[in-house]
């Protein structure tokens, strides 16, 4: 069993691991770990290698207690959708016998919760249900689902979009000096009002003038758009020029490469727009989430790679939610808060 999941497992109840592991993929592995504990199947080996797991990086610990915090959020949310009067007693059934944690589970998950909750909740709260402390903090934020024009000394025009909390620190030299802690902002020159630009994000700075760019941060990853005139962008001492079309990658390991990207898709945001070219499912409802209220789950990491082909209005997010049942033919559930269940 332990070597079938660091291979290929045969067993369709074991989690299997994604390569080049992301943030969606980490979650989908996370919950597929929380789904075989609670399976009633779950061996000593099975424990073995799900420690090993928690071993390989901070981030898979840590994508561990925010799945197993959900889990409980979706047990007491499932209970509160059996006590509902309008509740069917299908799909009560159902929720009850997937989300009623076995005592095995309950011990895991508390024990991952218990070594990691405080420096989980402050540093990255779980779910990213709310905003961190120094994101509350910012000279600048958005809600869900929110975005937001400014105007800074006339000179620079920003755009923020959901969730995001950018700081403005005193300028120098009469360079614009940025933070940006959380989310995506569009950051441009205004025209005929050439200003010099400095974006600190996570462990790199962004520098520009004259030009107009997307700098995204989630968690310690950090994407840089460039989509007029010339950007610089300089981490763990390396620095890379980005022309219009142009992206770049990094976090607090190191940096990607410069790579080609779709200016379309990069700013379909700014016209009110999700659009998605061939996008992994986990990756969709990853940026679904960032929209919309409550959360939605994809719950089988098998689905995780299904790929995307679609536009959607921001304005309807839910419809996104309809393509995913419809068009995609799974499985979906509502539950109470907005918590919607996928596969």
């Amino acid at each position: 069993m332990m070597k079938q999941f660091e291979t290929d497992s045969t067993d369709p109840d074991m989690p299997a691991p994604i390569r080049g592991a992301s943030a969606a993929s980490l979650r989908a592995e996370a919950l597929g770990w929380l789904r075989r504990l609670q399976s009633g199947k779950a061996t000593t080996d099975d424990l073995a290698a799900l420690d090993r797991w928690r071993a390989i990086s901070p981030a898979h610990a840590s994508e561990f207690a925010e799945a197993s915090l959900l889990w409980t959020v979706l047990h007491d949310a499932a209970q509160q959708a059996e006590r509902a009067p309008a509740a069917a007693p299908a799909t009560a059934t159902v929720l009850r016998s997937n989300f009623r944690p076995s005592r095995r589970g309950v011990l895991i998950g508390g024990a991952a919760l218990a070594a990691s909750a405080a420096g989980v909740a402050v540093v990255r709260p779980p779910l990213d249900l709310w905003p961190s402390a120094m994101e509350l903090a910012a000279d600048y934020r958005t809600g869900t689902g929110e975005q937001r024009q400014l105007d800074l000394h006339d000179r620079v025009a920003i755009e923020l979009n959901t969730r995001t909390s950018l700081d403005v620190r005193s300028p120098r030299d009469g360079n614009v000096q940025l933070e940006l802690l959380a989310g995506e902002a569009a950051i441009a020159s205004r025209p005929g009002h050439a200003a010099d630009i400095t974006v600190v994000a996570g462990s790199g700075r962004v520098m520009s003038r004259d030009a107009s760019f997307i700098i995204r941060k989630t968690g310690s990853n950090v994407r840089v758009n460039c989509i007029d005139g010339r950007v610089d962008v300089t981490c763990h001492d390396k620095s890379f020029a980005l022309a219009s079309g142009q992206q770049v990658k990094y976090d607090e390991d190191g940096n990607g490469d410069v790579a080609p990207v779709d200016s379309e898709l990069v700013t379909a945001w700014q016209r009110g727009l999700l659009m998605f070219r061939r996008a992994p499912l986990a990756e969709v409802i990853d940026e679904v989430n960032r929209y919309r209220a409550g959360r939605v789950v994809l719950l089988d990491p098998a689905l995780a790679r299904r790929q995307v082909v679609a536009n959607f209005r921001l304005d309807r997010i839910d419809d996104v939610i309809d393509f995913i049942s419809k068009a995609m033919d799974l499985r979906v559930r509502s539950l109470p808060g907005g918590v919607v269940l996928v596969g």
